[in-house]
């Protein structure tokens, strides 16, 4: 390594730490329980940090503010992505998936039914994933791997595409992108190989791969990119990798807008993470 990279690295580090003391003191208090902006996504980090610094006194934060999530939630949460179950539950699966949560019941269980209320009975908002259909669609296609849900899953799944098919002409140019990329990971999961006919006729569409919900942020620029490499792949793992290179310094004097992890201080903490080779990009999808 040379003394330039050294250097880099140290400095990095130093901004990490900034970044755990502010997430300490405010993870608890930050009010939103969702994966984008609030609890969800700090709990991330952290299991990340407890996972570089080989302190699980960090993942133990990360599981106080789960059961802090946990508390928070009820009945009638709101369902979305953003902010809401959908989101939380997703960020959940994510942590079983990379070994950072080993649990013996199904956590998400409890979320079946207002997830099944939001798709089957509830009004929706649009097709949208933070918002909409799209992130209510990831939810459900990430309870298929359990055996209890996977019929709930299946009932679920199948009315969102009957959903798209009856309202494709009415998608607007900001939900299509969404909608693409729901239908592209639906249809490589055995059973869904009918997809590919609305896949088809989505791709006839003047795809915006530009993710508009990413925009004003460097963690939403790099995350733009990554989605847009495993999507569309138009961008190369040199082009992101030059970017991680050069992330601008942290301003440590100034206020973050937030702790989550579009724009706030557990995103800035997983970036710099991910630029020490700590983890790899794959966080990037939960947004």
């Amino acid at each position: 390594m040379n003394p330039k990279a050294i250097s880099s690295n140290t400095t990095i580090e130093k901004q990490i730490s900034h970044i755990v003391g502010t997430l300490l003191l405010n993870g608890t208090l930050t009010e939103s329980p969702g994966l984008v902006h609030g609890k969800m996504g700090i709990a991330i980090f952290f299991f990340h940090y407890a996972q570089y610094t080989k302190n699980m006194l960090f993942a133990d934060y990360a599981l106080d503010l789960i059961g802090e999530i946990q508390n928070q939630i009820h009945v009638n949460s709101p369902a979305d992505y953003e902010k809401g179950i959908a989101g939380i539950g997703i960020g959940i699966d994510y942590l079983i998936r990379n070994n950072f949560l080993i649990v013996e019941d199904d956590i998400c269980e409890d979320f079946d039914q207002r997830m099944l209320r939001a798709v089957m009975y509830d009004p929706w908002l649009d097709f949208s994933l933070y918002d909409g259909l799209a992130g209510y669609g990831r939810y459900w296609i990430s309870r298929l791997r359990y055996q209890k849900p996977s019929s709930q899953a299946r009932e679920c799944l199948w009315h969102i595409v009957e959903l798209i098919k009856n309202k494709l002409p009415e998608i607007s140019p900001e939900e299509q992108t969404d909608v693409y990329c729901f239908l592209l990971d639906l249809q490589k999961i055995f059973g869904y190989e009918d997809c590919k006919d609305l896949l088809e006729q989505c791709r006839e569409w003047s795809l915006e791969v530009c993710f508009h919900r990413l925009e004003n942020s460097m963690i939403g620029n790099v995350a733009c990119k990554s989605i847009n490499s495993q999507y569309f792949h138009n961008t190369s793992q040199n082009e992101i990798d030059n970017i991680l290179k050069q992330l601008p310094d942290l301003d440590m004097e100034k206020q973050p807008v937030s702790m989550g992890l579009l724009s706030g201080y557990a995103g800035e903490g997983l970036l710099r993470l991910t630029a020490l080779n700590s983890t790899d990009l794959s966080w990037m999808q939960l947004l």
